[in-house]
């Protein structure tokens, strides 16, 4: 098992496109923080420009015709082992989100990274149960519904629970053939750059699955991208209004929008009695 090398000491920087890490060609940087003390992290993070999107999107297309026909279920056993390299890497990969995120280690050294596994092994499980539907043909027409993967698909995460939210949007994705693209928050970056020895360990083939940092401008430009199928995203309603906007303007690519949740907020109160 190949775990991430990372640390706070060595945060991933790059971009992860074609299987391999590559330098963005905006020369436009992130700057993150711990919210817990203000306390600077990086301010070198790349912030994933159209060029990068454009690159991302044709591996991924270039990708998708042996991808779509890779057996379901190698598709299955790939997922499957995913996700028990991410729980693996429980500690390396919640403590890169914990340093940008303020929160307890034990928040994210067992729901988070459970959830990711959990919610990857029963997309997994799903992989070769596609099977169409067909309809009585009295009339004298044989009608037969296919199911048929989109191609290229992105994902827009918010900063809390980043790692959480891979397996609930690239599960389903690459379960039915679909090849990925993951924008993680600009506020929590570095564990999704960290997955990529876990993406190739895994055995996805070099553009099927692919994570792209940046801010606003880096999701608006996979919400309007023409050759992108489709778009989910989790956050704010407003963001979730602008997004469906892009895609309709675009070319009309699916939506699917989680909008207006919150973290829990842990209050203070004054007994009475």
């Amino acid at each position: 098992m190949t775990s991430p090398t990372f640390s706070k000491s060595n945060l991933p920087k790059q971009l992860i496109i074609n299987n391999e890490y590559v330098d963005s060609k905006n020369s436009k940087k992130l700057t993150v923080h711990n919210p817990k003390d203000g306390s600077l992290i990086a301010d070198d993070v790349p912030l994933a420009g159209e060029y990068d999107v454009d690159a991302a999107v044709a591996a991924a297309e270039k990708a998708f015709p042996a991808w779509k026909a890779t057996p379901p279920t190698k598709r299955r056993d790939m997922l499957l082992k995913f996700a028990d390299l991410i729980e693996q890497n429980t500690q390396s990969l919640s403590e890169l989100t914990r340093i940008t995120l303020g929160a307890p280690h034990a928040s994210f050294g067992g729901f988070e990274i459970s959830l990711c596994a959990e919610t990857l092994r029963y997309n997994a499980g799903w992989a070769d149960k596609f099977a169409g539907e067909s309809y009585p043909q009295e009339d004298g027409f044989l009608k037969i519904v296919r199911n048929e993967p989109l191609g290229v698909t992105a994902g827009i995460v918010p900063w809390n629970a980043p790692i959480g939210n891979v397996g609930l949007k690239a599960g389903p994705a690459l379960a039915t053939g679909n090849c990925f693209i993951l924008k993680p928050s600009e506020k929590t970056p570095f564990a999704a750059l960290a997955l990529l020895p876990l993406i190739k360990e895994a055995g996805f083939p070099p553009g099927v699955f692919q994570v792209l940092t940046g801010d606003g401008s880096t999701g608006a430009l996979l919400a309007s991208h023409m050759r992108v199928r489709k778009v989910s995203f989790t956050g704010s309603i407003p963001t979730g209004k602008k997004i469906q906007e892009m895609a309709a303007k675009s070319n009309l690519k699916r939506v699917t929008l989680e909008l207006g949740g919150k973290s829990p907020a842990v209050g203070q109160y004054t007994r009475l009695s």
